[in-house]
Parts: structure tokens; sequence; C-alpha cells
């Protein structure tokens, strides 16, 4: 018979079980919602509020109507396919109906990639700070501002990460259903696939060898989404009358690199556009405090230089760099594994006895001061986005990120200690 003194604990590990089963949904709300508050502030202008305290419903209406038109958004339907559904069948507003798919896809986003970080076997606390990482990224935090101007993208990400899913599991049907329809959502997809060919063998459920038949074959299943979108876009555009305005789009591109480096003031925010995207990330997987990466956390390292190689130049060359989410795509293989492969890193910024043992160095306060102050001259004076800066956050972000940068730095190589370990689960 069971005693009763057991009840009690039966009864706490029951509530630490449901509690750790809705924490990921409870971040992944508490983000949303912090988002879309950033958003709706009144004294900031994103495509979502336009200054105001209320959906603008006028102005993302002729965004939608845009997207139908404009031959390079207008081969990506899915998105708005979704948001006049949801319109037609709730009878919302299309700005309200924008918002509501826009924030749902972005919530379920979270909920995936913190179940395919469980399915690459990453502890329970690295999983919950890979969303947390994911909803504080420069491209996700500031999605609907301008000039980032996020569409297509939170429904991209929920594709991807289901298809990596799937990829991981070698269930080959489901990777490459859900990386054509990422690629429908959003071309620049197929960036993607040099990296998944990065992998190595070993990710291969049979361990293959690099160039047996059955590799190459697989090697063919990850460029088969490739094949069936160019048959999609083909069948596309030829219904929708959109051969001639893709020509001369494509063609128009090629003079974005100009635009990009005009001037100085181009030049530099293109580079921090960059460095707002991939900065933190870079630094912390390749900083010099680097250390022995596992091997599914080097098949993704790999799959990001890859991939992050291809899509920064064409961005550079045929889009316009200051949509900075537009070099973001590339992390959709390192959000997964930040959380476990940074997790020291994030543990030595979270510890007072380090900062003691730094700052209580007069040379050392006097450094990072210093820093801090080169920091804010190039923040606040050196940096000018395109938008207002007085309108949004993106000069209060780079002055964060880059602070996260050298403070890791003083506090890694200058206290003298070493890193402690979350304690994983």
């Amino acid at each position: 018979m069971a005693k009763i003194g057991d009840a009690p604990n039966s009864f706490g590990k029951g509530s630490l079980k449901i509690f750790r089963f809705i924490l990921p949904y409870l971040i992944s709300a508490g983000f949303c919602l912090l988002i879309f508050e950033i958003h709706m502030s009144s004294d900031v202008d994103s495509i979502i509020n336009e200054k105001n305290d209320v959906i603008s419903n006028g102005f993302l209406t002729s965004q939608i109507t845009y997207h139908k038109e404009f031959a390079p958004f207008a081969r990506r339907p899915l998105t708005t396919l979704l948001i006049e559904q949801v319109s037609n069948g709730l009878g919302l507003t299309l700005g309200k109906a924008f918002v509501w798919v826009n924030f749902s896809l972005l919530f379920l986003a979270g909920l995936l990639l913190f179940r395919f970080s469980r399915v690459m076997d990453s502890g329970y606390v690295k999983g919950i700070m890979n969303i947390i990482i994911f909803f504080l990224s420069f491209s996700v935090l500031f999605a609907f501002f301008p000039p980032i101007f996020s569409y297509d993208e939170p429904l991209q990400y929920c594709l991807l990460f289901a298809g990596l899913t799937c990829f991981l599991k070698g269930q080959w049907l489901g990777y490459v259903l859900w990386f054509t329809a990422a690629m429908i959502a959003r071309e620049n997809t197929a960036f993607l696939i040099p990296g998944l060919l990065a992998f190595s063998p070993d990710l291969s459920p049979k361990n293959r060898k690099p160039y047996s038949f059955e590799r190459l074959l697989d090697y063919l299943l990850i460029g088969l989404p490739i094949l069936v979108y160019a048959v999609f876009l083909m069948v596309f555009l030829e219904q929708n009358g959109l051969w001639e305005p893709t020509q001369l789009e494509f063609e128009s591109r090629l003079f974005s690199i100009g635009e990009n480096f005009r001037d100085t003031h181009s030049s530099i925010e293109t580079l921090i556009s960059i460095v707002l995207t991939l900065g933190v990330f870079v630094y912390f997987i390749f900083g010099p405090h680097g250390h022995d990466r596992e091997k599914s956390e080097e098949d993704f390292v790999r799959a990001f230089v890859v991939s992050c190689s291809i899509n920064t130049v064409a961005v550079l060359v045929g889009a316009l760099a200051r949509e900075a989410r537009l070099f973001s795509l590339p992390l959709i293989f390192l959000w997964p594994i930040m959380g476990q492969y940074c997790s020291k890193e994030i543990s030595l910024l979270l510890s007072c006895r380090t900062y003691f043992a730094c700052f209580s160095k007069v040379r050392y306060m006097a450094f990072f001061c210093m820093l801090t102050l080169l920091n804010y001259i190039v923040s606040f004076k050196v940096y000018q986005p395109s938008s207002h800066p007085a309108y949004n956050y993106f000069n209060e972000y780079l002055f964060a990120a880059l602070m996260i940068m050298y403070v890791h730095y003083l506090l890694r190589h200058l206290s003298g200690h070493n890193s402690v370990e979350v304690t994983p689960s």
C-alpha cells in the first residue's frame, strides 16, 4: 500500500511535470506579447501601428495588396493566403488578421525550435535557452519595424524547423515537403541547401560512407526541394503572367550592391546591419574563447558557415542590406545549438563573482569605461539607420550587443575565472 506521506510527493512531482510542460508555451507567448507591445508603443514607427497605439489596418492592407500584385512578392503566396483565410474565416480586418497570423506563427516557431532542440538531445534548460535567444535576435525582436519589414519570415521559420526535425530523424518525405513549402514561402530557403550538404556522413541514420551510393542518394534527396520548387515556380509564373515582371525584377536587383555602398552612410548601415543580425552569434561561436564542439554542433556550425557565406553575398549583391532580416536566414542552423554550445559563456555573464573579480581592478574598470565610450560613439553617433532613430530601438540594441561582447571578453580573459556550466536537466 502507498503511504499517506507519498501523496504530497506525488502531487509535487506531478505539478513540476505540468510546469515543465507548459513553460515553453508560456515563454513563447510571453515574448510574442513583448514583441507586440514593443511594436505597438505610441512613440515608435512600426508597420503595425505607424506611431499610434492602434493597429494600422490601412497600411497593412496596402502591404498585403502589394504582396499580391508585385512580382517578387506575388510568387510567395502562402503568408498572404493564410492572412486572407483568417480574415474571411474570423471576420477580421486584414490588418488584424496580419497581426494574428504572424504572431501566432512566431509563437509556433518558438515551440518548434524547442522541440527540435529536444530531438537533438539538448537538456530541457538549454532548449528553453534556445527559445529565449531566438526571440531576442534582432530580426525577430524588431521584425515589423521599417526597414526590416518582415512578412513571410515567421511562416518560413516554422516550416524550416519542422523540416530540420524531419531531416535529423532521416524522415526524407517530411523533409522534402517542409523545405519545399519553406521555399514557396520565401525562395531564399534554397541558400540553406548547400549548408545541409555540408553535414557530416555521421548524421545519416546508417552512418554511411561519404561517397557511397546511399550517401549520393542522400545528397539528391537533400537537393530535391529545389527541383520541386522550380517546377512549382514555373507553373505559378506561367499561370499568373509573371515571367516578364520577374525577369525585370531580377535584372534590377543587380544594381543593389551600388545602393548598399552608395556613400559612407549607406556603407556603414550595411556593415552594421550584418553586425546587428549576426554579430553576437558569430562572436560566441567563433570567438577566442572557443571550446571543443560536439559532433552534432560541429555539423550545424559548418552548415551555418556555408549558408551564411552564400546568403551574405547574395544579399549584398541582390538586395537592400538595410533590410537586416535578410542576413538572419542562416541562423536557422545556430538557434538550435546556442543554448548547449554557449551555456558556459552565458553563465559567465550571469556570474556576480566574476564581475567583482574583474572590475575590482582599477585598470580593468578604466578599460571598460573606454570601451563603453567608444561603443556609445559607434552606436549612437556613427550608426544612423535609414528609419529615424527616435522611432525605433536599433541604436540601443547595437549598444547592448556590442557591450555583451566586450564585457564577456573582459570577464573571460581578464578576471582569471573560468565559467561555470549551467546545470543540465
